[in-house]
């Protein structure tokens, strides 16, 4: 069943299973976490967050203040709380406090492809996608420019064509 409900309806049900040791797959929206998870495509295997504090490169759900669910990784533990990114973002958040998180990811499938989050793949993935994070910015400002170069040069190659015609 493919139906679309608001995080806020499915919320208590999600917390009943959980809290009775079960697992909820969940489709994925949203860019955040792209590369690894694609918006409307993927899903992903959440499970209730352990009794003990979670580590650096885990993938909690948790609720922002405004009321929205968010799947972020975290990138460090502070005193204070969590810093958590998104994959496809240049922003850290902080803090996210441990009562905010109400589940964390135990693997996602990828098409039907499950990839469990103790995968040595998605390990490393998720060790070099934190380590990268300062470069996002760059990264992100150079795509921008070479969008608007093609761009330029798009508008350019259209405008001569016009006028020869």
């Amino acid at each position: 069943m493919n139906k679309r409900v608001p995080m806020s309806e499915l919320s208590p049900l999600i917390a009943g299973v959980l809290e009775g040791g079960g697992e909820v797959v969940l489709r994925v929206t949203g860019t955040s976490m792209l590369p690894m998870l694609r918006h409307r495509r993927d899903r992903v295997c959440l499970v209730r967050p352990p009794e003990a504090p979670l580590g650096k490169y885990d993938l909690p759900l948790f609720v922002r203040p405004d009321g929205r669910h968010i799947l972020h990784r975290i990138a460090a533990k502070k005193q204070r709380g969590y810093v958590t990114i998104g994959d496809n973002q240049c922003v850290s958040e902080y803090p996210v406090l441990p009562p905010q998180i109400v589940a964390v990811a135990k693997g996602f499938y990828r098409d039907d492809k499950y990839v469990s989050c103790e995968d040595a793949g998605y390990r490393i993935y998720s060790r070099i996608w934190v380590f990268l994070f300062p470069l996002r910015r760059f990264c992100q400002k150079g795509k921008r420019l070479l969008a608007k170069v093609v761009a330029s040069v798009s508008r350019g190659t259209r405008e001569r064509t016009i006028g020869l015609t």
